[in-house]
């Protein structure tokens, strides 16, 4: 016991006094996707929105994923759908520039800024692409803004996350909010290196990856967190009446592949894609699939 307080009061006087340390990283370092964006207001909040391709063309509007951003998780499928189509990709509420929100929130109320997004951008309908989270608000803006959405993307996505797995992850969400408090390290750290231990980031990006996942909140990412976690789209989502496609990486190591088709079923026949032995991380792996995928279904 003795030993344990020692370790704790050991840490608190790291967390209080210790600089923060920051990674070296290999020359040359560069940023993958020079691709500003600005902010809109829907009501007192402030959300960051991103725009490319032909102001004319078909508008398809792309939603992020948990923990990521409109750069960080599309910097590699956009740049080919711009070519022929307007996109317009928002930093949705407590991620990346946008506002962060500390209190408790649903998918659904993401779903209504979402909207307000659009109406401030002056778009009535579009395609809507949805990865991983931004699945679940895609599903959630379709259902409660049914005009809106001309067609449905749902990629690495679910209806719900089922227990005991779910009490599982709640759990999991706590610890590591008590451990990023404690300690300052956590979602961004893991995050990072994963996505360049396997490849699926060059090196040249290092630095631009790690200054984009570090634009979070501990407690505006764990409400994020447990929002998704309460998300449960079973009692309506196959009253949609949106054409779908769900593109299913079929190694999904974050949202098991048989998740995705209960939501393939749940949907009735949507078509359905699968992206044969790729992971959770195929925006970054598997980019010309996906915009491939993404162009065929839109026409």
């Amino acid at each position: 016991m003795r030993l344990i307080r020692r370790l704790f009061f050991l840490a608190i006087l790291w967390r209080a006094l210790a600089p923060v340390i920051t990674p070296r990283f290999k020359s040359p370092q560069e940023h993958p996707w020079r691709n500003p964006g600005r902010t809109v207001f829907v009501g007192d909040s402030e959300f960051l929105v991103r725009e490319v391709g032909p102001e004319g063309a078909e508008p398809l509007l792309l939603i992020h994923g948990l923990a990521g951003s409109s750069a960080a998780e599309w910097y590699r499928v956009a740049p080919a759908l711009a070519e022929n189509y307007r996109l317009v990709m928002v930093d949705h509420r407590s991620h990346g520039l946008s506002a962060m929100a500390r209190d408790r929130f649903d998918v659904e109320e993401v779903a209504d800024d979402v909207a307000g997004v659009l109406d401030e951008l002056g778009l009535s309908k579009v395609t809507v692409i949805g990865y991983s989270m931004g699945g679940t608000i895609a599903q959630s803006l379709a259902r409660r803004h049914p005009g809106r959405v001309g067609k449905l993307v749902l990629i690495a996505t679910f209806s719900h996350t089922p227990q005991p797995t779910r009490a599982l992850r709640v759990l999991a969400a706590s610890l590591t909010r008590a451990w990023e408090r404690l300690t300052g390290l956590g979602t961004p750290e893991v995050r990072s290196g994963y996505l360049l231990a396997t490849g699926a980031v060059e090196e040249k990006h290092a630095r631009w990856l790690w200054e984009e996942t570090h634009r979070r909140d501990v407690e505006a990412g764990t409400q994020a967190t447990l929002a998704l976690l309460r998300f449960d789209s079973r009692p309506w989502v196959g009253r949609l009446g949106v054409e779908t496609m769900l593109i299913i990486p079929t190694k999904d190591q974050l949202v098991p592949p048989a998740w995705q088709y209960d939501l393939a079923a749940s949907l009735g026949s949507p078509e359905i894609v699968e992206l044969v032995d790729a992971r959770h991380e195929a925006p970054w792996t598997h980019p010309d699939r996906l915009a491939d995928a993404i162009s065929r279904f839109v026409g």
